[in-house]
């Protein structure tokens, strides 16, 4: 069974480790493998934390699923007509959607939008996130989430060990409280 709650920057900062290798497992291996360094997933996550918080999902007090969640306003690559078409004081973005591989499948994304939408600030109206447009699993999950596609963001990586370049064309998402 995974319990799931509310992650602030204490429980962020006991859980720092298991969460860089939880990202960085998501993000270096398999079809979207990127070239991310340690001290830039460190650097990046604990970023993360002081502007926004988070919801962690333990099993057997395994870190196996976490969103990070931020205000709009972090978010320096949103493209200028989506901040401008969402009002950044009333807006959230979920930075990230991490689940454990081991653990994908069995319903922990939901579960973690779930209980991301429980502690919602009232007073926010639209909740943003961007995702790989090849991440099936991901878009289907946020699609039956009520998230509909509102822009796109085309990025360049590198691969880990090729050091190849290729593009993620990502779609922004935005579901309306």
């Amino acid at each position: 069974m995974t319990t799931f709650i509310k992650a602030d920057r204490e429980l962020y900062l006991s859980q720092k480790s298991e969460l860089k290798s939880l990202y960085l497992d998501a993000f270096t291996k398999g079809i979207s493998a990127q070239k991310i360094s340690i001290k830039g997933a460190e650097t990046y996550l604990e970023d993360l934390f002081l502007h926004g918080y988070g919801v962690f999902g333990f099993s057997e007090d395994k870190l196996v699923a976490a969103l990070i969640i931020t205000p709009l306003s972090y978010d320096d690559e949103c493209p200028q007509h989506i901040k401008q078409h969402y009002n950044v004081s009333k807006s959230e973005y979920i930075a990230e959607v991490l689940v454990d591989e081991n653990s994908r499948g069995m319903g922990l994304g939901k579960a973690l939008m779930d209980t991301f939408e429980r502690y919602l600030n009232k007073n926010t109206k639209h909740v943003l996130l961007r995702v790989w447009d090849k991440n099936e699993a991901a878009v289907a999950l946020y699609q039956k989430s009520g998230f509909k596609i509102c822009g796109h963001l085309d990025q360049e990586k590198v691969r880990p060990n090729s050091h190849e370049t290729f593009t993620m064309h990502k779609n922004y998402m935005v579901k309306t409280y």
